[in-house]
């Protein structure tokens, strides 16, 4: 079995050094010339674990929904708001989220590359006083762990990010190492010096980094709870442009904190 990770808009004088860094790991690299000059570069992971594709706004993500019953004990999302009157619903999602059994196989083995990869999450967050996993799962949300790209969004480290946020690292010259552009992300966000890294403290914060767009919805966002039986579907597809029976196909940020759980 195999997975394919997709990168849309490298520029040509970043296409080499992208080449270079899949077949390093192992990938099978295929690179496509775009009509404005730019490439999409295509690795293939043979003998990998089935893994979601990156995290785009691609239609080909849209698959059929889950047939799991989703979770009554809770009320509709709350507007979006300040943490202190979202927070006792995150503690009561996150108690009552339980991992969709079709999806343990692909999960366990999402948790194992965060575990493979822990020694370089940690060196930054040690730096930062930020958990480790905290970083880890936002970079398997944003570019499925792939080390080449920003962690702001998943553009190529071989020039700034052209996708929200644009031009991103705005300090230094292309092309950046994952570590500095990474902090710069943190920073951005603001959660470098922040406190209090509990569990319903990181959800508000990854549900805040993805946006609050899916509370305006009466939705449990995706990018927190796919994968659970806290979502079905419906997904912003783009910037703005909500499908409400397109199904996300990549692992919820609080689903992958809870599978962690186990082996921690």
């Amino acid at each position: 079995m195999s997975t394919q990770e997709i990168l849309r808009g490298v520029p040509p004088d970043g296409v080499a050094e992208l080449v270079a860094d899949y077949r390093a790991i192992g990938a099978t690299v295929q690179k496509i010339a775009e009509p404005d000059g730019n490439f999409t570069v295509i690795a293939t992971f043979a003998g990998s674990p089935q893994l979601a594709p990156l995290a785009t706004a691609d239609e080909a993500e849209a698959a059929p929904a889950p047939t799991a019953a989703l979770v009554e004990e809770l009320p509709p999302p709350l507007p979006a708001g300040p943490f202190a009157t979202l927070a006792a619903q995150y503690r009561a999602c996150f108690d009552l989220c339980q991992i969709r059994p079709q999806r343990q196989t692909e999960i366990k083995g999402r948790v194992g590359r965060l575990l493979d990869n822990a020694p370089r999450y940690r060196a930054l967050a040690n730096d930062v006083k930020i958990p480790w996993y905290f970083i880890g799962i936002i970079h398997m949300l944003e570019s499925n762990t792939n080390f080449a790209t920003h962690l702001h969004n998943g553009d190529p480290l071989s020039a700034r990010t052209s996708h929200v946020p644009r031009g991103r690292p705005a300090a230094g010259n292309p092309p950046f190492n994952w570590e500095d552009s990474a902090l710069d992300a943190l920073t951005l966000e603001g959660f470098v010096g922040l406190g209090d890294w509990n569990v319903a403290t990181m959800l508000y914060r990854w549900e805040k980094f993805n946006g609050f767009g899916y509370r305006a919805k009466e939705l449990w966002s995706p990018y927190v709870w796919s994968y659970s039986n806290l979502y079905e579907k419906g997904r912003f597809v783009e910037d703005h442009r909500f499908d409400p029976d397109s199904v996300s196909q990549q692992c919820g940020a609080g689903v992958l904190l809870k599978a962690l759980q186990t082996v921690l």
